[in-house]
């Protein structure tokens, strides 16, 4: 286990990702308040609707790209090779049908016009996603983090050059697809002499089956984030939509969170799902642990916060989406324990499993949805989703303790609970307050209580000092 790579990946990918996604996040507050509910209503459904099918491009190859690729890097050119040849039919394949199926889905000529120009963004976005894995598999993700960063860097920089001349939502849109295009010359540029991919059609079907448990979990997984805004597009009215959208997406935003805290240790995690199950066991066990912090503590914050946060975020422009903002606050506790869980599942050769429950989830998700709309209207899909979130998490932890080894997930929690409760309590304290001093003062009271309760986050708080310290005497 190459440590030190480890640490240079992480710290990469926290860096860039955080940075990427508070870029993301402030670009975004920005242009749900410019397009106002109704507007920003047909940019969400758009993306929902466009997001939604682009995933059928990805079979699960890249995943398994990167499995069999950490494993050895000798097969790694020509699974790349494989997966660029079958991702780049598949998106042709999905975009035409992104432009067959608008017509029948009843959507307007101002959605239609997004749908077009958002669709061959996406197209460009997933062979891209593509290469990052590649990155990921030869333990070289501080690439891809930086590439990641320039996607967000430039998108940003473009859409403020729209809002300041004062143009709409197409153009917006728009400047998603020249910016992926962009980073695609540039990936092409930069792996054109690292690597040089094979493309074989002998054992392609064989590859594409034994991939398939990623990509249909990826389908499932990526179609549950956002089946929510796309079944309410269909049924609803586009400010309902806008309303929805400008709660949920904030949540959305933070998702990226277990993902990040994740990816660096997934070689890790695969060599040792094959080879040493205690040490992969007190891995996922300590990942569990912090990511259970994160999550219940952000949820916690936004759930006492959720008035101050969207009044100041969007201007009053939305301050009917505070009530669903405070549900669904609590995805990201549920997504941060369960991510875990999943991983389990994952490097341990169980994919199988965890695409079924993801599967049986998104169907439950769907008629929950249905069920609740016509007496709770888009509280109803609010409610769907964590109450789905919930059943994942459960039936990750069951299979897990059953299947793979008893893992144990009771005494990561209790010191989280206890300290969450009390920030909690002294945000709501604190409401009176600008949301962001009230969450940066209670967040600081979580963080001394959870490393004077837990021993772990001690070691943590002890290492992230350790390292403050040694930043702060290089710059002396």
């Amino acid at each position: 286990m190459n440590t030190r790579l480890i640490i240079k990946n992480a710290t990469a990918l926290g860096i860039s990702g955080f940075v990427a996604k508070a870029i993301t996040a402030v670009v975004g507050i920005v242009v749900t308040r410019y397009l106002g509910p109704a507007a920003y209503g047909d940019y969400s459904a758009a993306n929902a609707y466009v997001g939604t099918i682009i995933l059928f491009a990805e079979l699960g190859i890249s995943q398994y790209m990167v499995q069999e690729g950490s494993r050895n890097l000798a097969v790694l050119p020509r699974y790349f090779g494989s997966t660029l040849l079958v991702k780049t039919t598949l998106c042709v394949v999905c975009y035409l049908l992104m432009l067959v199926l608008m017509f029948p889905a009843g959507y307007s000529s101002t959605v239609k016009t997004l749908i077009v120009i958002a669709g061959l963004g996406v197209c460009f976005n997933a062979l891209n996603q593509s290469v990052y894995n590649y990155y990921q598999a030869v333990q070289k993700l501080y690439l891809a983090a930086w590439f990641q960063f320039l996607t967000t860097f430039l998108i940003a920089v473009l859409t403020v050059i729209v809002l300041m001349a004062g143009l709409g939502v197409v153009e917006i849109t728009f400047t998603h697809l020249l910016t992926y295009v962009i980073i695609s010359v540039l990936l092409y540029l930069a792996l054109r002499k690292e690597v040089k991919p094979e493309f074989q059609i002998r054992g392609l079907s064989t590859t594409i089956k034994k991939a398939l448990p990623f990509g249909i979990h990826r389908i499932f997984y990526y179609m549950f984030a956002q089946l929510s805004i796309l079944v309410l597009s269909l049924i609803t009215t586009n400010v309902d939509v806008g309303i929805y959208s400008a709660a949920y997406k904030l949540i959305l935003i933070l998702i990226f969170i277990p993902s990040l805290m994740t990816s660096a240790v997934y070689p890790v995690l695969y060599q040792l799902g094959v080879s040493d199950t205690s040490k992969h066991r007190d891995i996922v066990e300590k990942m569990f642990k912090v990511l259970a912090a994160v999550g219940i503590a952000g949820s916690t914050l936004i759930f006492v916060l959720a008035e101050p946060l969207v009044v100041w975020l969007y201007d009053g422009k939305f301050n009917d989406s505070v009530p669903i903002l405070m549900i669904v606050t609590w995805l990201l506790a549920f997504e941060c324990m369960s991510f875990a869980l999943g991983d389990v599942l994952t490097t341990t050769n169980r994919q199988w499993q965890r695409t079924v429950i993801q599967g049986c989830a998104l169907a439950i998700l769907f008629a929950l949805i249905v069920a609740l709309y016509p007496s709770l209207g888009i509280y109803g899909a609010a409610y769907a989703v964590i109450l789905v979130e919930g059943f994942i998490f459960l039936c990750y932890y069951i299979i897990v303790r059953k299947n793979v080894y008893k893992i144990r997930l009771l005494r990561q929690l209790p010191a989280t609970g206890i300290a969450a409760l009390i920030m909690g309590l002294c945000a709501w304290a604190l409401q009176s307050y600008h949301p962001i001093l009230a969450a940066a003062a209670a967040g600081s009271v979580f963080v001394v209580l959870i490393v004077a309760l837990d021993k772990d986050f001690r070691k943590i708080g002890r290492y992230a000092a350790a390292q403050a310290l040694q930043l702060l005497h290089i710059k002396k």
